[in-house]
C-alpha cells in the first residue's frame, strides 16, 4: 500500500478537485484506492455525490471512539472515500492536539489498511497542523496554481522535499508560461514533469458531483489525470 497527499499551497487552487478526479483515475487503472477527507469542510465527498457535512466520518469516529473504517463510503469497485465527519470548532481542535501528539494514530489505521488497498490518498488541510501532519506519506504533492500569490509562497519552501504540481495551467497566459520557466529553472528537482491544463470540464464535473475522468473521459484534464496517475503508480513502483 502506497500513502500520498495533496496538500494545497494555499486555499482554492483545485486541491480536493485534483485529489478526487487522481484517485478516479487510479482506480480506472486498476488501483484499488481509498481517498480520505482530512479537512473538516468535507469538500472531498461533493465530488463523489456524498451530502455535504456529512454526521459521520473518520474524525467523528475518533472522537466518539468508534470505528473509523466503517464510514467509508464505496463509490464504485475499487474506490472508496472517507468523509471527515461534523465536529464543532472545538471539537476540531482538541482533535488536532491529540493527532500533533499521538502520531501513531493513523499509523495504526495505515497498517491496517495494508491487504485491502493499494492506495490512500490524503486530502490535506491548510491549517489544523496536527491533521496536516498525521498521515505517513510515500508521495507527498504540493498543489499550485501559476500565479503571483503561488510564487511568493513558494519562496520559503525552496528546500522542501515535497514535491510541487502544477493545476490550471493555461498555456495562452504569458504570466503562466514566464512563471512555469521561472519554476522550471529554479525548483527542476521538485516540479513534476505533468501540469494539469485548465479545463472547463473540471467545474462542470464538480457541478454533476463527479469526478472529472467520469464526467469527461475524453477532456484534455481527464487526459493530464491519467498521465498524472501513471507518474504515480511509475513512482510507487506500481507501474507493470
Amino acid at each position: 500500500m502506497i500513502a500520498m497527499s495533496l496538500q494545497g499551497i494555499r486555499g482554492g487552487v483545485g486541491t480536493s478537485t485534483t485529489l478526487a478526479a487522481l484517485g478516479f483515475a487510479l482506480s480506472a487503472l486498476g488501483q484499488k484506492v481509498l481517498v480520505v477527507d482530512m479537512c473538516p469542510e468535507n469538500a472531498l465527498g461533493l465530488h463523489f455525490n456524498l451530502d455535504y457535512a456529512p454526521a459521520e466520518g473518520w474524525a467523528r469516529a475518533t472522537v466518539d471512539q468508534t470505528p473509523w473504517y466503517e464510514h467509508a463510503w464505496n463509490i464504485e469497485p475499487g474506490l472508496d472515500v472517507l468523509p471527515y465527519g461534523t465536529l464543532a470548532d472545538v471539537e476540531q481542535l482538541q482533535l488536532d492536539i491529540l493527532l500533533r501528539d499521538h502520531p501513531q494514530l493513523w499509523a495504526k489505521h495505515q497498517a491496517s489498511l495494508a491487504d485491502s488497498v493499494d492506495w490512500v490518498l490524503f486530502d490535506l488541510p491548510q491549517r489544523l497542523p496536527g491533521h496536516a501532519a498525521s498521515p505517513r506519506c510515500e508521495i507527498a504533492l504540493n498543489v499550485l496554481n501559476l500565479d503571483a500569490a503561488s510564487h511568493v509562497l513558494l519562496q520559503p519552501r525552496r528546500n522542501s522535499p515535497q514535491r510541487l504540481l502544477v493545476n490550471r495551467y493555461d498555456p495562452a497566459s504569458q504570466l503562466q508560461r514566464d512563471l512555469l520557466l521561472l519554476w522550471q529553472r529554479h525548483y527542476a528537482q521538485t516540479l513534476l514533469p505533468i501540469h494539469l491544463h485548465a479545463d472547463e470540464a473540471m467545474a462542470e464535473a464538480l457541478a454533476r458531483r463527479e469526478p472529472a475522468g467520469r464526467y469527461a473521459p475524453g477532456s484534455l484534464i481527464a487526459q493530464d489525470l491519467i498521465s498524472l496517475a501513471s507518474w504515480c503508480l511509475l513512482r510507487g513502483g506500481r507501474l507493470e
